[in-house]
């Protein structure tokens, strides 16, 4: 393979390195940077209070999210767009439910217990700091139609 060719390939860390990180995290987007990824894929909500927060699922999912009692989530816990973002701070992220099917797909992650929903901002500053000033965002934001509290294009474009 010449360089030229492999300059054309685009390396996308899906939902940062989850399987070798916390999905979604900011372990798993420093992984994913640290073996060279060249576009970081997420996914984006809004939490009441407007902040943008990095997450796959429009609410918490059981298989990734263990509660403020520290306990594994029974079911799908509260919408982000329901929780300012200081409450998003109480769910820890940080390890994959050992018990879901879900864990099957990833034996190689490694658990960060103490991990929260980061910002999108929080992202941003990793990759600055990371000195990677080539790698690139594939960004999607999360709502489920129904939603009545779902943001419209103003609301997302203004958000921090």
């Amino acid at each position: 393979m010449n360089a030229a060719v492999a300059h054309a390939l685009d390396i996308q860390g899906h939902r940062g390195a989850r399987g070798l990180a916390p999905e979604n995290t900011l372990p798993a987007f420093a992984r994913a940077l640290a073996i060279g990824v060249t576009t970081l894929e997420l996914d984006c909500a809004i939490t009441r209070d407007g902040v943008v927060v990095v997450s796959h699922d429009p609410a918490f999912n059981p298989d990734i999210a263990r509660g403020p009692d520290g306990k594994w989530l029974r079911e799908a816990g509260p919408a982000i767009w329901s929780l300012d973002f200081q409450d998003t701070q109480r769910y820890d992220v940080g390890r994959i439910n050992p018990a879901s099917a879900y864990a099957k797909r990833w034996p190689d992650q490694r658990p960060a217990d103490g991990t929260h929903i980061p910002r999108l901002a929080d992202l941003f500053a990793l990759v600055r700091k990371s000195g990677n000033e080539t790698v690139r965002f594939n960004i999607e934001t999360r709502y489920p139609r129904w939603s009545p509290e779902r943001p419209r294009p103003p609301r997302i474009s203004r958000a921090s």
